[in-house]
């Protein structure tokens, strides 16, 4: 994970290649007011950010699900103005179908389902991260170790790094161990802030997404993993999550 003081320096990257600055000076861009989440305060914080080993009954999980609906809001309402945009056409072009699904027709059923299109999956949440928002009294880093949603068991190894070039020393990514039954999967997720993809613009945001690819594993159903996040231009907020899903037969 890069270190955070780095992130600003991102962003600012990201928003000279968006074009955000011209050469006939800074170009005014439309803000996009997004609905303030839920965030978890105090007691549910704790809860939260201490979450090591947990189960779909678990307060912590409750308060990630819960999260990660208002993020994927925020996510679907930023996707709706990039859609609309020319901008945006090639980028649109390289997201999976499941992608694209998951950010303009999908519904959180409850804390088990989800539905994303006209398919039905079982999902898991992994990880739900909230930094820097204005509206929270701290950052929310929801990211434990194993994990157990109704017959879906989650298991989070040592971090691992890509394989590093001559002038490059890698990119740190987390890989999940998933066990149905008494199969067995992996899967893998690079932190959005150090993920090198495409990304969406959407007036003063930047919206990413990475997966929704089906992965091959010999389980009953497919297996996808979806993780998407936003920043705010000029600013180190940030939020992201990564979910597993699991197609219902």
């Amino acid at each position: 994970m890069l270190p955070r003081k780095l992130l600003p320096l991102i962003l600012i990257a990201m928003v000279f290649a968006a074009g955000c600055i011209g050469p006939h000076g800074h170009k005014s861009t439309p803000t996009i007011p997004l609905k303030p989440v839920a965030c978890p305060a105090g007691k549910n914080l704790t809860i939260i950010n201490d979450a090591h080993n947990v189960t779909l009954k678990d307060p912590s999980y409750r308060l990630a699900v819960n999260l990660m609906k208002d993020e994927l809001e925020e996510a679907k309402a930023l996707y709706r103005v990039a859609a609309s945009k020319k901008e945006n056409e090639n980028v649109l072009k390289s997201l999976s179908g499941v992608s694209i699904l998951f950010l303009s027709n999908s519904t959180v059923i409850n804390e088990t389902a989800i539905r994303v299109g006209n398919a039905t999956y079982n999902y898991v949440v992994l990880s739900v991260y909230d930094y820097n928002d204005p509206h929270c009294k701290g950052d929310v880093k929801f990211s434990p170790d194993i994990l157990r949603v109704n017959n879906i068991a989650v298991r989070l190894t040592p971090s691992n790094w890509t394989r590093g070039t001559v002038t490059y020393t890698g990119i740190p990514y987390s890989t999940y161990v998933v066990g149905i039954g008494n199969e067995t999967c992996k899967a893998s997720f690079t932190e959005l802030s150090t993920l090198i993809v495409p990304y969406l613009t959407a007036g003063n945001y930047l919206l990413l997404i990475d997966g929704g690819k089906d992965r091959l594993c010999r389980m009953q159903g497919s297996l996808y993993t979806v993780h998407f996040g936003f920043f705010k231009k000029d600013s180190e907020e940030r939020k992201e999550a990564s979910l597993l899903l699991v197609k219902r037969g």
